[in-house]
């Protein structure tokens, strides 16, 4: 009875020893960061609201970095280091309202479109019946605003001939206090900036709803990862067949009817 009774005491001994002394199972590393490049001035699509990003590219970004099994980091840049930081690897995506374009293809890869544009123009609400057609828009000779490096500034380089001065800035937030105070006459720039600037200014501001062009939005991936451009696009084309690309801008541009 007491050798039995050692033997189970050894057994159970040994049990606990080796148990104690197994490995550790190892962490499974963290998911890398999905850093995804912001140029936060462009509500309703993407801006800063206190120390949080906002917007509809913040909810699509978000929700990427999800379906990706990773955690959405955003790194603010200013408009004209996005591209640039993408093609450096210091970032992932960019995912800041930007249009495609056949110059930015040169340099970056871009997902299919996700929401048809147009450059609108807005106007002091007392200029209404001055510019009531494109042709008078087009043809003015006035002073024409543009936000920096946008495809608005080239559209307005390229076909307004007659303007009598074209002035260039860095965020579409200035061109009311440019309107208001003469400065500018007119201001072009995305259809869905132009329609917060008009909520925000209602009564002072007015837009000229007739798209002066057509134009897509999508987002850039480097060419150098073509892993990543073809997951976004598969998860981007679930995403419209199931509803959640038109839920999430439908949540920021209830006006807008253009969702690819």
């Amino acid at each position: 009875m007491i050798k039995s009774f050692h033997k189970i005491f050894i057994f159970v001994f040994l049990a606990f020893f080796f148990c104690g002394c197994a490995a550790p199972k190892p962490k499974e590393p963290a998911p890398i960061p999905l850093r995804v490049g912001v140029f936060p001035y462009y509500p309703p699509m993407i801006f800063k609201q206190g120390d949080n990003i906002k917007g509809a590219e913040a909810d699509l970004a978000l929700r990427l970095a999800e379906t990706l099994g990773r955690q959405a980091e955003f790194i603010e840049l200013s408009w004209d280091r996005l591209i640039p930081a993408l093609t450096e690897g210091k970032i992932d995506i960019i995912m800041s309202g930007m249009t495609i374009t056949e110059a930015r293809k040169a340099r970056v890869n871009f997902t299919a479109p996700y929401l048809k544009i147009g450059q609108v123009v807005l106007m002091r609400a007392e200029d209404v019946s001055r510019f009531n057609s494109l042709t008078s828009i087009r043809e003015s000779f006035s002073t024409i605003g543009v936000v920096q490096g946008t495809t608005g500034d080239v559209f307005v380089r390229n076909n307004f001939s007659k303007a009598a001065n074209i002035i260039s800035f860095g965020k579409a937030s200035e061109a009311p206090y440019l309107l208001i105070n003469r400065r500018i006459d007119l201001f072009v720039h995305d259809g869905p900036a132009v329609v917060w600037l008009v909520s925000e200014n209602e009564g002072i501001l007015k837009g000229f709803w007739e798209p002066l062009n057509e134009e897509y939005l999508g987002w850039a991936v480097k060419r150098e990862d073509p892993n990543l451009i073809m997951q976004v696009n598969s998860i981007l084309s679930n995403w419209k067949s199931d509803g959640t690309l038109k839920e999430i801008l439908t949540r920021w541009l209830p006006y807008w009817k253009d969702f690819d």
